[in-house]
């Protein structure tokens, strides 16, 4: 589970916009295989980490900037995908 208040204090996260969106991005638009895929985008960059800190990075219990902008990133890309996706089917 995810303790926002903790992630918005590691992070400094602070504005009321920013929180709201990192909180869209975390509970509604991360996909269920994340940490496959975070572990996966990390790896090509030469980064290695496994699926326990992934997770542990992702419910606030330590930090890792690293780790937790990639969590951001794969969650934003299928958000785009999402967004797409019901836009396609409003316009037919």
């Amino acid at each position: 589970m995810t303790n926002l208040n903790k992630l918005y204090t590691l992070y400094d996260v602070h504005s009321q916009i920013e929180q709201e969106t990192l909180k869209d991005l975390l509970t509604n638009h991360l996909p269920k295989e994340y940490t496959a895929k975070v572990i996966h985008k990390l790896s090509n960059e030469g980064i290695i980490v496994d699926s326990q800190m992934v997770r542990n990075i992702k419910s606030g219990i330590s930090k890792n900037i690293l780790v937790f902008n990639a969590i951001i990133e794969i969650a934003n890309k299928y958000k785009v995908v999402s967004n797409r996706l019901k836009q396609n089917l409003n316009n037919k």
